[in-house]
C-alpha cells in the first residue's frame, strides 16, 4: 500500500511540534493494548463537566478505558497523559495506554472548541496511525474519545 506524502508530511509535523513542545516537561507515556495498540495511539481521556476552564487540561490524568478495533475485538486499557499549553487554545499531549497484551505511547494536538470540549489528531510513531480526539472536560474529570482506522476507544480519567 502506497503511503500519501501529505499524510506522512502532516504526522512528521505533528510529531516534531509535539516533541518540541514536550521537550520542557517530563513526558509521561500511557501503555496500550497489542492490536490495540493502534487505536490506542488515538488514545485520550476526557468526562462531562460543568463549565471548565481551559487550563484545567494541563496536567497529568490517568484512567481507564475501552479500546475496540476494527474487526470489534474489545480490550480493557489503562492510560497516562500529560497535557501542557501549546499556546493560545491549543495544547500537546503525549500519553501512555496499556492492556494485559501491550503497551503503546501517543502524542496529540487539541484545540479549545468550547468552555469544556477539545478536539484534535492524535499520532502513534510505532505504529504510523493517526485518528481523530475528541476530549470533553469536567473539572477533576474528562472523557476522551479517539477513533480511527483500526478502531476506536473511549477512556474515563481523572487528574493525579
Amino acid at each position: 500500500m502506497t503511503r500519501d506524502p501529505g499524510m506522512a508530511a502532516m504526522e512528521r509535523s505533528m510529531s516534531a511540534r509535539v516533541a518540541k513542545l514536550m521537550s520542557n516537561t517530563t513526558a509521561i507515556r500511557i501503555a496500550t493494548l497489542t492490536g490495540a495498540s493502534a487505536i490506542l495511539a488515538a488514545f485520550l481521556t476526557v468526562a462531562p463537566v460543568k463549565a471548565a476552564v481551559a487550563g484545567e487540561l494541563v496536567g497529568t490524568w490517568s484512567g481507564t478505558g475501552t479500546v475496540t478495533l476494527a474487526n470489534g475485538a474489545r480490550e480493557k486499557a489503562r492510560c497516562r497523559a500529560s497535557y501542557i499549553s501549546a499556546g493560545g487554545r491549543t495544547y500537546a499531549m503525549s500519553a501512555t495506554c496499556a492492556t494485559a497484551a501491550a503497551k503503546v505511547s501517543q502524542t496529540a494536538i487539541v484545540s479549545q472548541n468550547t468552555k469544556n470540549r477539545f478536539g484534535g489528531t492524535f499520532y502513534n510513531p510505532e505504529f504510523g496511525v493517526t485518528g481523530r480526539i475528541r476530549i470533553i472536560l469536567s473539572g477533576a474529570r474528562q472523557t476522551v474519545y479517539l477513533s480511527g482506522s483500526s478502531g476506536h476507544a473511549t477512556f474515563n480519567m481523572h487528574r493525579r
